[in-house]
């Protein structure tokens, strides 16, 4: 496909150079309703400005983009400050950093994807927690703009992950063998077409809760799943509320969407007199800073944190460097951490 040019735009438009780089500067002149039509034929076509002149002459800059859902979730945030810390460490892109929140918003997750590609914004994109379109992932490759999928695998990308599979196994196996006969799930989203969208740790996470209750003669029911969208401590007092409401007296959860989840089925437990672990067992994911804390701690599958942003920078900048022939997948082992609000 031919590269779009400024002259184009103007072409389309029926405007000259001059105006289109008047509207890309922001100049006040510019009539409205001129600068909206030339900003919607720009989009229209795939057109976004260079960050720089600089840019335009190498075709890069030295910026790792990096795109979450917010940065104001714990696990995000922690990886967020282990990849800033390697960064340091190395000596690279220390200041070349810039984060990105879609939040959850498919629209403005798409633009990113978009005017990072072609307006040369960075030389990677990492995204964690994202599942971008195939299309756009292609699109990525075709133009040799390094893509680095942290809790994602896909072709034409690299990625990082954590055995998720293995990690929630481990924790339904565990409130199996301590008697626990209901178990409740909380997930994140496994159906792109729901509202909760799809997650794609979420889906190999609620598979290895099947395994290990398929390999204990048990099945998930009808009802005793809860989906997450917000993530929050908050949310998780509300899904527990759910469970309550559908009269299914859980005697454990396991909240796969994380240790925020956890922490406010805790609280809202207690705030209904129920026992933590005698009336209800708790498990998380991700063993966040806070989860040794709580009380009672909270048993949680702990994902190796410091060391997926550091295997995320460094994949980042063997790629920038062409030192990647090929896509590289790394899969990180989880560890069971128990505590006692099991």
């Amino acid at each position: 496909m031919k590269k779009v040019t400024i002259a184009d735009i103007a072409r389309i438009a029926g405007v000259t150079k001059g105006t289109v780089s008047m509207v890309i500067n922001n100049y006040s002149r510019i009539p409205g309703s001129t600068k909206d039509r030339i900003i919607k034929i720009m989009k229209e076509n795939d057109y976004y400005p260079f960050e720089s002149a600089q840019n335009l002459g190498k075709g890069k800059n030295d910026v790792i983009a990096f795109m979450a859902v917010r940065f104001s979730a714990p696990f995000i945030a922690e990886i967020l400050e282990a990849f800033e810390r390697k960064a340091i460490m190395s000596e690279k892109y220390v200041n070349g950093i810039m984060p990105y929140s879609t939040r959850n918003d498919p629209k403005i997750r798409q633009e990113l994807f978009r005017s990072i590609l072609y307006g040369r914004k960075a030389s990677c994109l990492v995204t964690l927690a994202i599942n971008p379109d195939p299309k756009m992932v292609a699109e990525y490759k075709k133009h040799s703009l390094p893509l680095i999928l942290i809790e994602n695998s896909m072709k034409g990308a690299h990625s990082v992950n954590v055995d998720n599979f293995r990690g929630a196994f481990m924790a339904a196996e565990h409130l199996i063998k301590t008697g626990r006969k209901n178990i409740g799930l909380m997930s994140g989203g496994i159906d792109i077409n729901t509202p909760w969208g799809l997650n794609p740790a979420a889906v190999e996470r609620k598979a290895g809760f099947e395994a290990a209750l398929k390999k204990h003669g048990r099945v998930l029911k009808a009802g005793y799943i809860e989906m997450v969208h917000r993530y929050t401590c908050a949310e998780g007092k509300e899904l527990l509320d759910n469970f309550i409401k559908k009269r299914i007296k859980l005697d454990a959860v396991f909240c796969s969407a994380g240790d925020a989840m956890a922490m406010g089925v805790m609280e809202r437990a207690r705030e209904l007199g129920m026992k933590i672990p005698g009336d209800l067992a708790v498990i998380g994911f991700d063993d966040m800073i806070f989860s040794a804390h709580l009380s009672p701690p909270l048993t949680t599958v702990r994902q190796p944190i410091e060391k997926l942003g550091f295997e995320a920078f460094d994949l980042a900048v063997v790629a920038i460097e062409g030192r990647l022939k090929k896509e590289k997948h790394i899969i990180l082992e989880p560890e069971l951490i128990i505590r006692k609000s099991t």
